[in-house]
């Protein structure tokens, strides 16, 4: 009877869209990073999904905590690893991201075959840990501990507190308002569903338990549609009772205002900001993702995207669509918000030219 660990510091979050037999799951609430834990959960494993990093999103995207992430996703990884090789485990399947190529350059298609880029090209912190990292996973396969890595792209689903939620949050603080463009078309780009992204970690562990299969590579994964990263967002934000972007704004008037308030939530408030450096180039720039590899390679075969379950999840009620306005009030609250962005980025426009 197979059983899997879960090593998560945080407390189990009730996921509500996910069903499972919670009678072969153990949860552990420890850092993975820590030998005390790896020696209790390892003896006797065959697999390892190696899910954690930080550095994305919150508080760790700032310069104060990029020790933190250095220690966490790389030298976390390599003494996972170490540990592993110890305890003989037999596989070994890393979760990466489509961040250790893309540096805010168009993409088209590409495949694994593409270079790492140099350290001083990478946009933050936690793309160039995960490239370090992922270099030093597949560097470690042999046949006695096999490797692989999936670099996903944009992982969204139902609950899903980093794509989806962190939508459905700046929809409500209505910075959807605007569509921002570096040229006149809307950029496109790939997602990773989470229903997708569990049938490619469990074909990867299929694939490493064959003999003649390849092992200590990388693949990209995802939904295997384009999407126009705008568009993809419409039926959402309709289910959200509010409208689709109309504004159009430019790439270079956004830019300044991005490098401003990055600075004020991740040094000052020590939160993560509305939107990071990462996700604007990305969301400016069309990167799209070859999955031929993992098809060959693995037998991926993507079940489309999973966008309605995320439309039928956050959607409201007829009633709360309806926003009351006071007879007397000249401007709503909706309104209000945008003013206040749009005051704080003409200030950020203004710090920027000094």
């Amino acid at each position: 009877m197979t059983q899997c660990i879960v090593v998560d510091p945080s407390p189990p979050h009730p996921y509500d869209t996910i069903q499972f037999d919670r009678a072969f799951v153990t949860y552990k609430q420890e850092k993975f990073q820590e030998d005390r834990v790896l020696d209790s959960v390892l003896p006797n494993a065959s697999t390892v999904f190696h899910l954690c990093s930080i550095g994305h999103t919150g508080k760790y995207g700032a310069r104060c905590y990029q020790d933190e992430v250095y220690k966490i996703n790389v030298e976390g990884t390599k003494n996972l690893i170490y540990k592993c090789r110890k305890y003989k485990v037999a596989r070994f399947v890393y979760s990466s991201s489509v961040a250790v190529v893309f540096v805010g350059k168009p993409l088209h298609n590409v495949t694994e075959e593409m270079p790492y880029p140099e350290d001083h090209e990478f946009l933050d912190i936690y793309s160039k840990t995960k490239a370090e990292a992922e270099k030093f996973i597949i560097s470690q396969s042999c046949p006695e501990f096999k490797t692989t890595c999936l670099r996903f792209r944009a992982i969204y689903g139902p609950q899903d507190f980093v794509v989806a939620e962190k939508v459905v949050n700046m929809v409500g603080m209505n910075f959807f308002r605007i569509k921002i463009l570096r040229k006149s078309d809307e950029t496109r780009s790939n997602m990773s569903s989470g229903r997708n992204c569990g049938l490619a970690l469990h074909l990867a562990n299929q694939a490493l338990m064959e003999e003649e299969k390849p092992h200590g590579k990388a693949y990209f994964i995802h939904d295997g549609e384009e999407i126009q990263q705008y568009a993809v967002w419409t039926p959402l934000i309709k289910a959200l009772g509010k409208q689709p972007p109309t504004f159009r704004c430019p790439y270079f008037l956004v830019s300044p205002f991005i490098t401003l308030i990055s600075f004020f939530c991740h040094e000052i408030l020590k939160v993560s900001p509305p939107m990071t450096r990462f996700e604007l180039e990305v969301l400016v720039t069309t990167n799209t993702y070859s999955i031929e590899a993992a098809k060959q390679d693995l037998g991926y075969r993507p079940t489309g995207n999973h966008f309605q379950q995320v439309v039928d999840y956050y959607r409201v009620d007829t009633k709360e669509k309806i926003e009351a306005h006071r007879p007397t009030a000249y401007l709503d609250y909706d309104d209000l918000i945008f003013i206040l962005v749009l005051i704080f980025w003409t200030i950020s426009l203004l710090w920027s030219s000094h």
